[in-house]
């Protein structure tokens, strides 16, 4: 197991043991660490969607190269 797989492990058990997500988990130990440091907080990111004509026929399997997880 490399470093990034046992440091993954551990905040994923830290994470559920806490009823977290992983996602959840690291947003707060970011957030620790950027008042820690005096930092001004980042602007939330904002998503949006784009509106094309037709339809396509991609899968996600084809876009992402997962199965969906």
């Amino acid at each position: 197991m490399n470093e990034l797989e046992w440091l993954f492990r551990i905040l994923r058990e830290h994470a559920r043991r806490r009823g977290h997500s992983v996602a959840q988990k690291l947003r707060a130990i970011l957030g620790t660490a950027e008042k820690a440091a005096g930092a001004e907080p980042l602007p939330p990111v904002r998503l949006a969607m784009a509106r094309t004509s037709g339809s396509s026929t991609w899968s996600r399997e084809e876009i992402y190269g997962d199965d969906g997880r």
